[in-house]
């Protein structure tokens, strides 16, 4: 088999990985929300429930929301490992897209009863960015905060200005990344020994894509050391 066969082979198997990627993300991700419909429907009708009951029809949203995380994180692995990641530069109000992210989790926030404490109100934060990226990044970094904090505990996220850029912290207070991992937060299909509450799965892309957008972005995310419980990353996007 010469070159030219063996990089036809290869441009074939790409092909096929990436519709693959492509299938899981749109005839799969329909049934998960189907169900979580139908979750939503029984939840209105069934009236009153047991605790069992609850308990039960909790467990189910949280998995199926944690099945549609991994859908998306998923694709974005797609898009980054096609190359389609194109930064699309226009203002926005940086607040209100950090309150987007958060309404975004609403449902697992009820169900696991965190506290979300934001600190955000700076004025004027209005950022000449790609606002579907920065997105990605702040979500993906909250759905870790939620997916590693226990029932009833708080998530703090601070938004603030220095100089040329912003600061966006997302702090929890869950079992934390132990020190001899670290090296290991950004990299692709890793998954960390700390363990999510609530049965919540990971793929071990959602670091990788926040740190591959973060980088188009010309920003950074880094893990700050400073607090003794939980982890503690802070995002870094210049303002223009």
């Amino acid at each position: 088999m010469n070159i030219d066969q063996l990089k036809s082979e290869l441009d074939q198997l790409k092909d096929e990985k990436y519709n693959l990627l492509k299938l899981i993300n749109h005839d799969i991700r329909s049934p998960f929300n189907r169900i979580f419909a139908l979750l939503q429907l029984f939840e209105m009708e069934s009236g009153e429930m047991s605790v069992q009951q609850k308990e039960y029809l909790d467990s189910m949203y949280l998995s199926i929301l944690s099945g549609l995380e991994m859908i998306q994180n998923l694709r974005d692995m797609r898009e980054i490992d096609a190359g389609n990641v194109e930064v699309d530069k226009a203002e926005f109000d940086l607040e209100l897209t950090v309150q987007k992210s958060i309404k975004t989790f609403y449902k697992q926030i009820e169900l696991k009863k965190l506290n979300i404490i934001d600190e955000l109100l700076i004025g004027n934060s209005q950022l000449n960015s790609d606002e579907f990226y920065v997105q990605r990044v702040i979500e993906n970094l909250l759905s870790n905060a939620i997916k590693f904090s226990k029932e009833e505990k708080d998530i703090i996220i601070k938004l603030k200005k220095d100089d040329d850029q912003y600061l966006i912290e997302i702090q929890d207070f869950g079992e934390g990344i132990k020190k001899e991992e670290e090296h290991l937060l950004f990299k692709k299909f890793k998954i960390l020994s700390s363990i999510a509450s609530g049965g919540a799965g990971s793929l071990g892309l959602g670091l990788y894509n926040t740190h591959y957008f973060i980088n188009k972005l010309k920003g950074s995310v880094t893990l700050n050391r400073n607090n003794k419980i939980g982890s503690s990353f802070v995002i870094k996007l210049p303002i223009k």
